[in-house]
């Protein structure tokens, strides 16, 4: 999705070194503020009210947290993203930010290149991503180019695939993306992204295409579906500390029999509290935080883009 809304957002623009500017100073803007507010509260909040407890009937992954206090050096390196430890999620902002940074590159090469000079540089992504799994940047980097490539990708589904067939490959791969942590082994990474990102990008190019009603789709038009998007990055940085208090809260209130009898009940009733609880907080993180981010963000890249279209029209009067 970012790759695909990131190369949809350059289509626009001038192709220049201020419009790469100004898409880092946008992408800068709409990321790290609304994290580093999030990033403070969780620390003020495990500073000031956590104190480690190992519950019974827990996960080995829910035990893992904030066992140890939080440091000075620990809490800078969380801030600038070269540890990610205190919030669950921070590790794929980590590899969005760095993808960002290249994304210019990734662009202009999807933009001048041929179909077959794509699927190239494509192959070429998922081949490092298989042979070191282990770097997470080339993990996902042929994720972001995929996304470059779906205005192609949704030029062949119009022509490759019928629209009475597209119900059954949009259910196909809903039905892979939501299973395909189960089909493979933890170390078999790179097979797991792959069938996400295959899955995702037939879902993105089914729906983006839009001429098929597919089965499901006329819930993307709920007031509540909008509102959710809006605010969804804000939803996403905040509900795992939610959840994680809320966890912690209600494991002191039950005892260890009820969390071995109950487990699925007490995870339910986790869902039905902390998703509303995170949809408040988010929609004040989106007005609080997120929108003046970005409203700043569009004026600064604006400006940078206005001088890259002066410049190039000056270069257009000076060959003539």
């Amino acid at each position: 999705m970012s790759g695909y809304v990131l190369g949809l957002s350059l289509d626009r623009k001038p192709r220049q070194s201020l419009t790469y500017l100004a898409f880092y100073v946008k992408r800068v803007l709409r990321i790290y503020p609304a994290y580093l507010v999030c990033l403070t509260l969780i620390i003020v909040s495990i500073m000031g009210f956590h104190t480690y407890q190992r519950f019974p009937n827990t996960s080995l992954w829910f035990q893992e947290w904030y066992q140890q206090n939080i440091t000075w050096n620990n809490a800078l390196a969380n801030y600038a993203l070269l540890e990610t430890n205190l919030n669950q999620i921070a590790w794929t902002l980590k590899v969005e930010l760095v993808m960002s940074f290249g994304f210019p590159l990734f662009y202009l090469l999807s933009r001048k290149l041929a179909q077959k000079g794509n699927y190239v540089i494509l192959l070429i992504l998922m081949a490092l991503s298989c042979i070191l799994p282990g770097i997470i940047y080339l993990l996902y980097g042929f994720v972001f180019y995929l996304g470059l490539m779906l205005p192609i990708l949704i030029e062949k589904l119009k022509q490759s695939v019928a629209p009475s067939a597209r119900n059954a490959l949009f259910l196909v791969s809903v039905i892979a993306l939501l299973s395909a942590r189960s089909l493979f082994a933890p170390q078999e990474r790179f097979f797991t992204v792959l069938l996400e990102a295959l899955a995702a990008a037939a879902i993105i190019a089914i729906l983006a295409e839009g001429t098929v009603k597919v089965w499901g789709s006329r819930l993307l038009d709920f007031p509540l579906v909008h509102k959710l998007g809006q605010i969804s990055y804000s939803f996403y940085i905040y509900h795992f500390i939610i959840m994680y208090w809320l966890a912690w809260g209600l494991l002191h209130l039950v005892s260890s029999e009820t969390t071995a009898n109950y487990p699925l009940p007490l995870s339910l009733l986790l869902a039905v509290v902390s998703v509303p609880l995170t949809f408040v907080v988010a929609q004040l993180s989106y007005h609080g935080v997120e929108r003046p981010m970005i409203g700043w963000g569009a004026r600064l890249a604006e400006k940078l883009t206005d001088l890259a279209r002066a410049s190039t029209a000056r270069l257009r009067l000076q060959r003539k």
